[in-house]
């Protein structure tokens, strides 16, 4: 019992390992086509568009409704908060450190993780397994090029620009709290958010989301395109993409976090 318990647990380290060292070689592969020019032909940035208009534009709508519904909730009660403690006065690095550092851009990843991350897990996996791969092949069509890359780009592209909006939502409904809750004009809310902004809240607003935006796609479409055998295999496939991806997005957060203590 013992000695089959320690070779389960080798077999699971090993396959860890490898299977760690297989995404990291697939992601290094993924930026060296991104860097290369040549990657960039007609083909692919016809899928370009499109993957951007999917991943960013049809969400708006229902985005932008979270954002007012989360942004005046969650802002409420930071500004509720801050004024039972007296700290009036630290509103203006209280928002804008919660909102532009942190929840917009952990927000937006987790939104677009719900939505895009599953239906290219999906997309990928049913092309593997319907052999479509292999006809691409056969027709000389880089996989990375045609495939890989414009989900790669429009994924950073949609979190960066998504992340943006969600923040500028959330300081726009914190000036309304404010209006309704304190009576501050606008003057003096634009003033207390403008002193608290610093280029560092930009940059790790930019950081995080890029990173967010890389891993939301990485991940779900190596997932997909590792061997898929049957049906079967694919909502294993699914679920297997989703919990590394959550597990990746919450290890860049509390990455994040440590370096910002530092």
């Amino acid at each position: 019992m013992i000695v089959r318990f320690i070779e389960s647990i080798g077999d699971k380290a090993i396959n860890f390992i490898l299977s760690f060292y297989e995404i990291i070689r697939f992601t290094f592969i993924s930026i060296v086509h991104l860097i290369n020019p040549n990657s960039y032909n007609p083909a692919m940035r016809m899928v370009l568009v499109k993957q951007i208009y999917h991943t960013s534009v049809t969400i708006l709508p229902f985005f932008i409704m979270l954002a007012i519904f989360f942004g005046s909730a969650i802002i409420g009660v930071v500004i509720v908060l801050a004024t039972q403690y007296n700290l009036q006065y630290e509103i203006g690095s209280i928002i804008v450190t919660f909102v532009i550092d942190e929840f917009a851009p952990f927000f937006t990843a987790l939104l677009i993780s719900l939505r895009s991350a599953t239906t290219i897990n999906t997309e990928m996996a049913v092309m593997n397994l319907n052999k479509e791969l292999d006809t691409l092949k056969e027709y000389k069509i880089d996989i990375i090029n045609y495939l890989v890359l414009p989900r790669l780009i429009s994924g950073v592209i949609s979190s960066v620009s998504l992340s943006i909006l969600f923040a500028l939502i959330m300081l726009t409904s914190g000036y309304i709290f404010t209006l309704f809750y304190m009576n501050m004009d606008l003057h003096t809310y634009k003033y207390l958010i403008l002193n608290a902004i610093m280029v560092q809240d930009v940059v790790t607003l930019l950081l995080k989301s890029i990173a967010f935006g890389f891993v939301i796609m990485i991940i779900p479409i190596y997932s997909g395109l590792k061997s898929v055998n049957k049906n079967a295999d694919i909502p294993k496939s699914i679920l297997s993409g989703m919990v590394k991806l959550f597990i990746t997005i919450f290890f860049i957060e509390v990455l994040s976090l440590i370096i910002q203590s530092l």
